[in-house]
């Protein structure tokens, strides 16, 4: 396969290199669109996959007063993100009834019926995805068409978008472009950006053609390459393996306050500050990762990042006795959205850690915390060409947190206040991560680069962010400042798909196939249960399952399905599509990992890119249920996945 592989590569070479302009004429109305393309790469022979993203300023939007932005930073990728937000717009009205739905998945595999096709260049095969038109900003007269994978693509890999049989809404066939009919109908042109690239375009229609899909069909195709799993993940693993290297076993820490009989569930609160290596410009929002001339962090000197633990009554008084079979359990807290670490005092994490002997510790997730919040703002307000801010911050938050749990687990075992009638209550062999929200989203990057954890717990997660912020309530007054400076709304569907690109190298995006299979470097397998709820309106279904499909879990049969509401009035109930499910009786999985969703009998969700009703939200009604507690206990102390629900769907 690797002579076939790179015979491929050169064809797509041959269409990015040196000639090309600064837009892509396919899509003549906006600069930038169709998205991702390989038009916007070059060749780089010091590259893994031998690209580099070669975007120009023009193929941003602009905003309305004129700024142009600055692409250094999307131009540090060797390809588009593996979970790719897929773009782009035709300027008729579209009928949209036959486009493959986010809840009948499966349509998109029907080569005959299907509008839109995923193909596979190095697989042959078409993959399952949905496509939608963009419904996010009412009254819109524009609507982009998206195009979402069911899962995470393969690194390193090239894929070919093709879209045909489309009608407008008075049931004409949608005309393509004046380019891609050139390319389509080998029509000559003296446009440069066209003629260079019509090898490449011969063979997409070929491959295409090898499968019965008729290039005179075509509406429009393009092809893109995903970039490898080492630019996404090498600049967290440096931080991670250099620090852990810094910190060793004798990692610094202060207690600076102790609370002894701090509520009816906790013992004893510990506030406190370790010293954890730092690879950004200051310690403050809106620093930037400093690298070297690899595009690896270098080391800077020590941060001061304060934690909490908390050690319940059960664990202080002996009822979870340290080297038993009910030793206590480190268990590490991730916040929410804009939070902080002191959700780890919320009354029914105090009551969970109490009944099932957990000794809790949190930090803040560093970037997308309730201090970075000003700092996002005044970006997103005036300089998106800054928007790396939030993704590299972030890198230094995901190793706040595993450096956290590293002194859990090392010399924080020993500290006098951990010490009851002689003996430690930190037992460095049970050791678990469990975070909601936000926590489950970046949890998903946690659990993937941890070497001090094997088992987490992932609430209301999802992934990637370009999926969720449309259908989050979250989003919504960072939708409005975005708005403000780029009112058409195909311009904000562009700076979503920018965005994820950045993202891709800190949040699930990049790490997601990484957790339970093809673990990264140096790093071992691990296994998570993750919990969601039908009409989360922070968090969307569709990002739940689309980490779910690419960490390979499993579902018992009784798992919930969720109702969308059609703009017609009617609703539809979701076929679930690509997991494995198994028996709801007496199964304790032991190797997999599962997701497990719960019914709490609210209103059928919105079926386009809007959230649901914030009246009805669901969010955080999960992790308040017993079944949810029970099965994270069950999967933290025994290693097993149980069924807490019978053969009903779980309820809360």
């Amino acid at each position: 396969m690797q002579w076939v592989r790179f015979i491929l590569l050169v064809g797509v070479f041959l269409g990015v290199c040196d000639a090309l302009g600064e837009c892509d004429p396919l899509v003549p109305d906006y600069c930038g669109l169709p998205l991702p393309n390989s038009f916007y790469m070059r060749h780089d022979a010091s590259s893994l996959t031998g690209l580099r993203t070669n975007f120009s300023t023009k193929a941003f939007p602009e905003s309305i007063v004129g700024d142009k932005i600055n692409p250094k930073d999307w131009n540090t990728f060797d390809g588009s993100s593996p979970f790719p937000f897929i773009v782009t717009y035709f300027p008729e009205e579209i009928d949209d009834s036959n486009l493959p739905p986010h809840w009948n998945i499966a349509e998109s595999l029907q080569l005959d019926t299907s509008p839109t096709l995923l193909y596979d260049v190095q697989t042959g095969k078409f993959l399952a995805h949905f496509a939608e038109l963009d419904r996010s900003m009412k009254d819109a007269r524009k609507h982009a068409l998206t195009i979402w994978p069911s899962q995470r693509l393969s690194n390193n890999a090239r894929y070919i978008v093709a879209i045909r049989n489309l009608h407008t809404t008075g049931g004409d066939l949608v005309k393509p472009s004046e380019a891609f009919l050139s390319l389509r109908d080998n029509k000559a042109t003296t446009n440069p950006d066209i003629e260079e690239r019509r090898k490449l375009f011969e063979e997409i229609f070929s491959l295409l053609e090898a499968h019965n899909i008729s290039r005179g069909s075509l509406q429009l195709a393009w092809d893109f390459s995903t970039a490898s799993e080492q630019c996404l993940t090498d600049r967290v693993l440096h931080m991670r393996d250099d620090a852990m290297k810094r910190i060793g076993d004798k990692g610094e820490y202060r207690v600076v306050r102790a609370q002894d009989n701090y509520s009816k569930d906790i013992f004893r609160k510990l506030s406190a500050v370790m010293k954890v290596p730092y690879y950004t410009t200051t310690t403050y929002p809106g620093a930037r990762l400093v690298l070297d001339d690899q595009g690896l962090p270098v080391y800077q000197g020590l941060a001061s990042v304060t934690f909490t633990v908390l050690i319940p009554h059960s664990v202080a008084n002996g009822t979870y006795k340290p080297n038993t079979t009910s030793s206590p359990m480190i268990v590490q807290y991730g916040h929410g959205l804009f939070g902080s670490q002191s959700e780890v005092t919320e009354g029914y994490l105090q009551e969970q850690a109490n009944r099932y002997g957990y000794v809790m510790a949190a930090c803040d997730w560093w970037g997308m915390s309730s201090e970075d919040v000003p700092a996002i703002v005044a970006m997103t307000s005036d300089f998106l060409s800054d928007f790396a801010i939030i993704p590299e911050r972030l890198s230094q938050g995901v190793l706040n947190a595993l450096t956290l749990m590293r002194i859990m687990k090392t010399s924080f075992v020993q500290d006098k206040h951990v010490i009851f009638n002689g003996q430690s209550v930190i037992v460095p062999d049970h050791s678990y991560y469990y975070g909601n929200s936000l926590g489950g989203i970046l949890g998903s990057v946690y659990m993937a680069t941890t070497t001090d954890v094997k088992r987490g717990t992932l609430g209301v997660p999802g992934g990637p962010f370009g999926l969720l912020l449309p259908r989050s309530q979250d989003f919504q007054e960072f939708e409005v400042i975005l708005r403000l400076q780029y009112p058409d709304p195909v311009h904000v569907m562009i700076w979503l798909h920018y965005f994820n690109l950045q993202w891709s190298r800190t949040e699930p995006n990049g790490y997601m196939s990484s957790i339970t299979d093809n673990p990264l470097p140096n790093t071992p397998s691990h296994r998570v249960i993750m919990h969601y709820g039908l009409g989360d309106a922070q968090v969307n279904i569709l990002g739940l399952y689309s980490l779910a499909r690419s960490v390979g879990a499993v579902m018992f049969e009784n798992h919930v399905l969720e109702t969308f509401k059609l703009p017609n009035g009617n609703t539809v109930v979701e076929k679930l599509h690509g997991f494995s499910l198994v028996n709801n009786d007496n199964v304790y999985l032991i190797k997999e990992s599962a997701a497990t969703g719960f019914d709490c009998g609210v209103p059928a969700e919105p079926s386009y890119n809007t959230p649901p009703s914030g009246k009805t939200d669901t969010h955080e009604r999960p992790r308040r249920t017993k079944a949810a507690m029970e099965q994270m206990h069950t999967f933290f102390r025994y290693g097993e996945i149980r069924n807490y629900c019978g053969n009903t769907p779980c309820g809360c």
